[in-house]
């Protein structure tokens, strides 16, 4: 009953969502952006690393190591895709046909210590005096419904990321204030009460969140988009780390972009 007045309450009261989330400014977000372009000649892809969904902006030098390439995945597998131009930019030479796509983005597992003078790429034994220690692992993925393509045969699969949001329909069927299943996998098996939250392009504040709610024992949720246009959720999962001499925890986070209402 919690769970579902919890989202209730953030799916129809932006400003409770506002208050109650203040303190997702403090980390980066990772997302993927992805289209097919104009001539529709090739696929197009961003990665996303900072504060202002959609916008993506150029990774930090010392930062653009930690990502993987941006894989296209089609029918056929999932192919690496050309990084062109910015850093965060990627490109794929592969005319789709009508139908519905994932574009997948890995930020490699990462220790980031923090002491007195902040935080550094580094674990305990790296920095000894460190208050404390986390291994971030993100990831994302991003649905690209080409020409009105509606499938779920591909987008429903599992793609084996660590922390995964697998969507159980196609957003493309889903109206403005409905119900979006997802389910939440961390290692392949579903996390249950894992945080989960949802935003969308153009939205009243970039340090909140329009929906915010926790999954079941089954690693479900439905999340309320609650209106047409550019959406990304986020799922959060915490573990102690195996060798705490090393470092405190895994901080697990996964987001899937999607559109609600036609897909430009």
């Amino acid at each position: 009953m919690e769970e579902k007045m919890n989202r209730l309450t953030c799916s129809l009261t932006l400003a409770f969502c506002t208050l109650a989330l203040p303190l997702q400014a403090m980390a980066h977000d990772f997302w993927v952006n992805a289209a097919q372009d104009a001539n529709k000649a090739q696929v197009k892809a961003q990665i996303g690393y900072g504060h202002g969904f959609p916008e993506p902006e150029a990774i930090a030098a010392d930062r653009a190591h930690i990502f993987n390439p941006l894989r296209l995945v089609t029918p056929d597998g999932a192919t690496e895709m050309t990084q062109k131009g910015e850093n965060y930019a990627y490109e794929s030479k592969k005319a789709l046909k009508k139908g519905s796509y994932l574009v997948l983005g890995d930020y490699k597992p990462t220790f980031w210590s923090k002491n007195a003078e902040g935080w550094k790429q580094a674990n305990r034994s790296q920095m000894s005096d460190a208050s404390y220690c986390e291994e971030a692992v993100m990831t994302a993925k991003s649905i690209l419904n080409v020409d009105g393509g509606m499938d779920t045969a591909l987008i429903t699969q599992v793609q084996g990321q660590k922390l995964e949001i697998v969507p159980q329909v196609n957003p493309a069927t889903v109206k403005p204030g409905a119900a979006f299943p997802v389910q939440v996998l961390y290692d392949g098996k579903p996390v249950k009460t894992a945080e989960v939250t949802a935003t969308f392009a153009d939205f009243l504040s970039k340090e909140s969140k329009a929906f915010y709610g926790h999954t079941d024992l089954k690693g479900m949720i439905e999340v309320i988009p609650l209106q047409a246009g550019y959406w990304f959720i986020q799922a959060k999962h915490k573990a102690p780390y195996a060798d705490t001499k090393v470092c405190d925890e895994i901080v697990a986070v996964g987001t899937l972009s999607f559109y609600i209402g036609k897909q430009p």
